[in-house]
């Protein structure tokens, strides 16, 4: 008889958890790449490029949070949903971070009003009322790029130690 084993993330090690977690970082830089690239290009739709912004931002303040306590916030991520408030306010509280200023918070939210509704995404009355280069962006891409920046020396310092023992 054959033995039958099951991988699910809850009988993952905390190697495979941190793995899951930086896998899923890496996931929500390249979205943010993808914002970058496509905002370059001329012609762009501008609520594609937004989209991908928010969704990078979401993705990995998600995997920050599982890198500090996996098991603690894998539970919670079906809570934050698409709600970048939810996500960013939880990183905030996490990492004991002040508040936002409060312009970025208003562009936070501003994205987010689209976001979480899936308005970047799909077609609607917004795409003839509302010209999306009115929707600001500028504060939240600097803000995920000094993320970004600081998340990536610490990952490069705990690389070596972070390696399965044995």
């Amino acid at each position: 008889m054959k033995a039958s084993v099951t991988f699910t993330k809850k009988n993952a090690t905390e190697y495979g958890k941190r793995l899951m977690a930086l896998a899923l970082y890496r996931r929500g830089k390249s979205f943010i790449g993808a914002a970058v690239l496509l905002g370059q290009q001329a012609g762009a739709d501008r609520y594609v490029v937004l989209h991908l912004l928010c969704q990078g931002v979401e993705i990995i303040l998600k995997a920050l949070l599982l890198l500090l306590d996996y098991e603690k916030y894998i539970k919670l991520q079906r809570r934050y949903g698409h709600d970048l408030n939810r996500v960013v306010t939880a990183a905030i509280e996490a990492f004991g971070l002040h508040p936002m200023r409060p312009k970025l918070a208003q562009e936070v939210q501003a994205l987010n009003n689209f976001y979480s509704q899936h308005l970047l995404r799909y077609d609607g009355l917004h795409d003839i009322l509302i010209d999306p280069a009115s929707i600001e962006s500028n504060r939240m891409f600097r803000r995920i790029a000094a993320v970004l920046r600081v998340t990536e020396r610490e990952i490069a310092k705990t690389a070596g130690s972070s390696q399965p023992q044995g």
